[in-house]
């Protein structure tokens, strides 16, 4: 969950010394918290906000901020920010733990390092490096335990990496936090979807993509992403059994050639070049409607369990509106229905608008998929615990 309030403070902070214009009506304490799309129109109207100095959990925040609404590059920038203020306390940790050498590490309540929900890094490490005079192991432990956030912090940098194409940037994050915390099932499943999907034909990537998906499947058997990871697995055992995906790709049976898609009036298909001439000219209203019945086109293919089908059409709408969240919604069940390993990160993004998945499910079952459309309500009630209650009646 991001921390509202830390994200509010900074908005204040960038906004002057007292947070708001000196004629800026009394903040009335009764009212809500502002939503994701408020903050993150504050945060961007705050000018040299990335230049700005930040905490560690200021700038987490804000990164996850953005990443839960699909701005991945401005995440990015403020992940790596997060990482930055976390460097002493890392290197700290490695040092303390060397010095511990065999010593088991204590649990940190043990030694008085419990982290409150509001003890901030700095504190921690400041207190470690008390301890660290007397008792390493205690140490460590304590720095260890305010480094924790960063389980989050880096399996999300990595994801947002490769989601923009970063594969090799998104591998050394994902390596770098299983050298922190062996644990990080987040990081664990990404460098497996990475490695299969980027580096397919290396039998030695593939042997690690497994080893990943091993440990993640003992270890959570029950997660909601279990049955992707066991999809996954099967995937890459086929592939290191074949020689790489590649030649299992070649061994498999040739499927029937598609019929030509349908070409709606004044929407071709799009070919890189036209994709890049249509991001350079003004919006028209023929133009989104053209965009509407595309996406009207991916519920009915879904409806039929048409997922490859599905998924061309909503390429051709979310590249212009990233922001359709009705789009968006398709397109993660589309990559959920064909088990693409990048489905589960386009899952978590689209439910930054479980309303829409919900939606979805309607639409699905208006138009005589109700299996489906069960299925979806399912994913997002194990998915969205906190809008679990809204599908009452829906979900099994």
């Amino acid at each position: 969950m991001v921390h509202s309030l830390m994200v509010a403070a900074l908005v204040a902070q960038a906004q002057g010394p007292s947070g708001m214009p000196a004629d800026h009506p009394a903040v009335d304490g009764n009212k809500a918290a502002p939503t994701a799309a408020e903050l993150i129109k504050k945060l961007d109207s705050a000018g040299d906000l990335k230049d700005r100095e930040k905490t560690f959990e200021i700038a987490a925040s804000v990164a996850r901020l953005y990443y839960s609404s699909g701005r991945y590059r401005d995440a990015v920038v403020y992940f790596e920010q997060a990482v930055q203020k976390a460097k002493d306390a890392r290197a700290f940790y490695f040092e303390q733990k060397r010095r511990a050498g065999s010593k088991a590490l204590p649990a940190p309540a043990s030694v008085g390092c419990a982290p409150a929900g509001d003890t901030a890094l700095d504190e921690l490490l400041k207190l470690a490096k008390e301890k660290a005079k007397s008792d390493p192991a205690a140490a460590a432990s304590c720095v260890r335990a305010g480094l924790h956030p960063l389980m989050a912090v880096e399996a999300e940098l990595g994801n947002a990496k490769f989601l923009l194409k970063d594969g090799p940037g998104a591998l050394a994050v994902y390596d770098r936090a299983l050298e922190l915390f062996e644990t990080n099932l987040d990081a664990r499943y990404g460098r497996a979807a990475v490695l299969l999907d980027t580096r397919g034909d290396d039998l030695k990537a593939l042997g690690s993509a497994r080893a990943d998906l091993e440990v993640f499947l003992r270890d959570d058997p029950t997660s909601p992403r279990a049955k992707q990871a066991k999809a996954f697995l099967g995937r890459v055992t086929d592939a290191i059994a074949a020689g790489g995906i590649t030649r299992l790709a070649a061994s498999a049976p040739k499927p029937q050639p598609a019929p030509p898609p349908q070409q709606q009036p004044g929407m071709p298909v799009l070919t890189k070049e036209m994709i890049e001439a249509v991001q350079n000219v003004e919006k028209s209203p023929e133009m989104d409607q053209g965009f509407a019945r595309l996406v009207d086109e991916g519920e009915e293919h879904l409806a039929k369990g048409r997922f490859q089908d599905a998924l061309d059409a909503y390429k051709r709408v979310v590249p212009f509106q990233p922001d359709n969240a009705r789009a968006r919604a398709g397109m993660a069940w589309s990559l959920v229905g064909l088990n693409k390993p990048m489905a589960d990160n386009v899952w978590r993004v689209s439910l930054a608008n479980p309303e829409a998945i919900d939606a979805l499910g309607d639409r699905l079952k208006a138009r005589g998929d109700e299996a489906g459309a069960k299925r979806l309500w399912q994913k997002l009630k194990d998915s969205a615990p906190d809008y679990a209650p809204k599908l009452v009646g829906k979900a099994p």
